[in-house]
């Protein structure tokens, strides 16, 4: 499902589309996907928008491209094997590896001394980058703690979790955010942040798009349906009246809850058929939810290319 006016860019939503179709099975592993033309005319949009989809996935190494057959999902294939197909990110970097191998050489360097030496120095890089601080602001406490997760699960780096509006009223000092390498914001709070002069040379601002799943359901929820919304904190129920605001979707009745106490919350999972939850709060919720009660975990993701960019950037700063 494919919503135009969202606000998430289209090219991720087809992007989301066919990992979901990779993960229900509808496409197995190895098998031949459709054409970008073909899935352009199924969803009703661009063909260069497709393109785009398609290339994120052949770079972060989903899918493979076979010269002359078309586009398919990444299988388990030997090393041999795989250097058949264009497009995979190791192939990518086996090239890089390759010419600076060839530069190495050039120097004076034998191909095993080229190996200890970038053995070395990735372990070298590796340990600066686990010294290094990032500060994740946001103006919701549960998408700041949901990127600091996301973003520590791919690197080893120790995250600061800070609220945008406790650095603006002050209650956070501007010094936190100096002393960290780098200030990680999403795009639509990077202009507030840049206003901070002290932090603009390390501010780096990364792409949030809603978690496509769960705006589908919400999507689909009748209209004035009574929706239950449980989490620490009104930003989170205030940023989900934004998003439905935005994708024409506000008919909903949110009711929101924010007490943790097992009585209050259990009374008032009772009184709704459909709950939305931040991640932290699911386990809770599910345990006092009936079978028949629609439970829609929602959550802000970080994009996976801002995710590499973020690596790129701390690899860099390491020393």
């Amino acid at each position: 499902m494919i919503l135009q006016r969202m606000g998430i860019p289209i090219y991720l939503q087809v992007k989301t589309h066919i990992l979901d179709k990779i993960k229900a099975g509808d496409f197995l592993s190895g098998a031949k996907i459709p054409t970008e033309r073909e899935l352009a005319a199924e969803l009703g949009i661009s063909r260069n928008t497709v393109s785009a989809a398609y290339k994120e996935l052949l770079l972060e190494g989903v899918l493979e491209a076979r010269q002359g057959r078309g586009t398919f999902v990444k299988s388990s294939v030997s090393s041999e094997e795989e250097s058949d197909f264009a497009g995979s990110k190791r192939d990518r970097l086996a090239r890089i590896i390759d010419d600076a191998m060839a530069k190495a050489s050039e120097l004076g360097f034998t191909v095993d001394q080229f190996a200890a030496i970038t053995h070395i120095r990735a372990q070298i890089k590796t340990m600066a980058v686990r010294t290094l601080r990032v500060a994740i602001v946001d103006c919701t406490a549960e998408f700041a703690h949901r990127f600091a997760s996301q973003i520590s699960q791919q690197i080893a780096v120790h995250c600061e979790e800070v609220l945008l509006a406790d650095v603006e009223q002050g209650r956070v000092p501007v010094e936190l955010l100096q002393a960290c390498d780098l200030v990680v914001t999403t795009m639509e709070h990077h202009t507030a942040l840049l206003r901070l002069h002290a932090v603009s040379n390390k501010l780096m601002a990364i792409a949030a798009i809603p978690r496509l799943e769960a705006v589908i359901q919400l999507a689909r929820i009748p209209a004035n349906e009574a929706v239950g919304v449980v989490a620490r904190s009104n930003d989170y129920f205030r940023a989900i009246k934004r998003l439905l605001s935005r994708i024409n979707v506000g008919a909903l009745q949110l009711e929101p809850v924010s007490s943790l106490d097992k009585e209050v919350l259990r009374r008032f999972v009772d009184s709704h058929a459909v709950l939305v939850v931040s991640e932290e709060l699911e386990p809770m919720v599910r345990q006092l939810a009936g079978v028949k009660q629609e439970i829609i975990v929602f959550s802000y993701e970080i994009d996976q290319g801002s995710i590499n960019q973020l690596m790129a950037r701390l690899v860099v700063q390491a020393h």
